[in-house]
């Protein structure tokens, strides 16, 4: 018998969170992944290129000190702020907008067609829909939570938790601005521990899986250009661009977690989710194919 695909519209406590993550990438595992680096591909690799350059340039004192030159003169900020440095983190923001908008193309249409995993070209026609969208929209969301950490951590982190869902609600309810931040507040509200916990351990398990198996990557990468080059800083540069690369695969994990969990907190306030399903009971002839028989 065919295994019961995983259902998003639906209250879950901690536990089912958590499991169903891991149950829904290991079903869509494939069609996610193909997905995820035919469209992140570009924002990805130039994410890489561009940090690769600036790693390389930030650690070649170590091969001046080595070989007994004479370190550059330029101050601090020059050394730091390079012009590399702003196209990095340019590319980084776009990357990361990328990832949560084809993530969360993914899932809006694997909810809005019968559980079913999209191609990558039907991904794609959501992605381009909602990427401005959301890129333009996500930078007073992070302005704003960034002046909450400055001032004091603690607004920080709870902004944080509220306004987690704010892209979710962007591509799956097509709202407006002004709609989601506030329809991020109602979702959050009488459950923001909870919420806070999963946000939490999904973290941990996506910082825990991506810190291992990239630094084993690294390891791996970084003998192996060094012994071909020995030189420390383009070591240094394609060691941390194949670990950023390997790490960012693993974000998957907390934004299905998110996800899921944000369709428990529109199930408990809203209840569409048992609706939606009696509805179709009578249309869907199909509706009882995964349920297991009793005897």
């Amino acid at each position: 018998m065919a295994e019961q695909k995983i259902e998003f519209r639906k209250v879950r406590d901690f536990g089912e969170n958590l499991s169903d993550t891991f149950l829904f990438i290991r079903q869509n595992f494939l069609p996610l992944i193909k997905s995820f680096f035919a469209i992140c591909g570009v924002f990805m690799i130039g994410y890489a290129i561009f940090n690769g350059i600036y790693q390389s340039r930030a650690f070649s004192i170590f091969d001046e000190l080595r070989k007994g030159g004479i370190i550059g003169q330029r101050n601090g900020f020059e050394n730091i702020f390079t012009p590399e440095y702003f196209l990095m983190i340019f590319l980084g923001f776009l990357f990361y907008v990328s990832m949560r908008v084809v993530l969360g193309a993914f899932i809006k249409f694997y909810v809005e067609n019968n559980n079913t995993a999209p191609t990558i070209e039907q991904v794609w026609n959501i992605f381009i829909k909602y990427f401005f969208k959301v890129l333009i929209f996500s930078i007073p969301i992070f302005l704003l939570i960034l002046a909450g950490t400055l001032f004091c951590v603690a607004p920080g982190i709870w902004l944080l938790v509220v306004l987690m869902p704010f892209d979710l609600i962007l591509i799956i309810e097509e709202a407006s601005f002004e709609s989601a931040f506030l329809r991020s507040f109602t979702l959050i509200r009488e459950n923001f521990w909870i919420s806070l916990a999963i946000y939490f351990v999904a973290a941990l398990i996506y910082s825990f899986s991506s810190g291992i198996i990239g630094i084993i990557v690294g390891v791996i990468v970084a003998a192996a250009t060094f012994i071909s080059t020995n030189n420390i800083g383009t070591t240094a540069g394609i060691a941390t661009s194949f670990l950023l690369v390997v790490s960012r695969v693993f974000y998957i994990i907390f934004f299905v977690s998110a996800a899921l969990h944000y369709y428990n907190l529109v199930e408990r306030h809203d209840g569409t989710g048992i609706m939606q399903r009696v509805e179709n009971m009578g249309n869907d002839q199909n509706n009882f194919d995964n349920i297991q028989e009793n005897y």
